[in-house]
């Protein structure tokens, strides 16, 4: 279990370089940047080939690995239209992302339209995602649909099994649609066999079994990333920058030291 940070949120502001050196300062190992946000980053499939490279050569310098490209595309959408131009933008970020080294790009379902059958809608998700799944694996990068929103861990394990192809994967999002009576085993289990990427909020606080997750990943293997995604609400103001990060690295630390033993 590795630590990086997802930018959406508390560092979304942050300019490249100040970014990966906070990341440095507190130990963690990578980054994944969220596209179509207006983050101080810069990392959008609007850079060109040099920016690109200047990216990977900044990453490097500070020993953070791109482990991802976060998108906000969707494939739900019951306009055509629509969900073309959702599947056109991920294959552009698909290129982004292996021109960075990243090994993923993150995907959603993301609701279920009220106007047709829920699985109408998890088929066309599939649908969507099989032509991605082809079009990554040309390029090592591998789409991850994130259990997110209305697709919890059994429509995503649905999605999974229709979709059915060795370049595919599931992004775990610490909700509480994970637990079922006070545990995350059942739904973990249920997705494990896809299981790529995991995303972590709020780590102090009360709710979310974090400690079972933690011990569950490290007993099940899990040696991938394991991404911070907190977000700075207007009633839960996080203070200075830097102690922040620093409290959230100690924290994982801890919940993996104890899942460790």
């Amino acid at each position: 279990m590795k630590p990086s940070w997802m930018t959406y949120g508390v560092l979304k502001d942050l300019s490249r370089r100040d970014l990966l050196q906070m990341l440095k300062d507190h130990g963690f190992e990578g980054v994944e940047f969220r596209t179509d946000a207006g983050h101080g980053h810069g990392v959008e499939a609007s850079i060109d080939e040099a920016e690109r490279a200047q990216v990977v050569a900044d990453c490097e310098a500070m020993g953070i690995d791109i482990m991802s490209v976060a998108t906000g595309n969707r494939y739900h959408d019951t306009d055509p239209d629509e969900l073309r131009d959702h599947i056109d933008q991920t294959m552009v970020r698909m290129d982004l992302a292996s021109d960075l080294g990243a090994p993923r790009v993150r995907v959603f379902g993301n609701n279920f339209p009220a106007e047709v059958s829920r699985e109408q809608t998890i088929a066309q998700v599939a649908e969507a995602l099989k032509p991605l799944c082809e079009y990554g694996a040309e390029r090592g990068v591998k789409p991850c649909l994130e259990l997110h929103g209305e697709f919890d861990w059994q429509a995503c394990r649905s999605v999974a099994e229709q979709v059915d192809h060795e370049n595919f994967g599931l992004v775990w999002n610490s909700v509480p649609q994970d637990v079922v009576d006070g545990s995350v085993k059942q739904a973990l289990d249920t997705v494990w066999l896809w299981l790529d990427h995991v995303h972590m909020h709020d780590l102090a606080g009360q709710g979310y079994p974090y400690r079972e997750l933690f011990r569950l990943l490290h007993e099940k293997g899990y040696e991938g990333y394991m991404s911070a995604e907190t977000e700075r609400r207007p009633d839960k103001g996080v203070g200075d920058l830097w102690m922040f990060v620093a409290y959230y690295s100690d924290l994982f630390r801890a919940y993996r030291d104890l899942a460790r033993g």
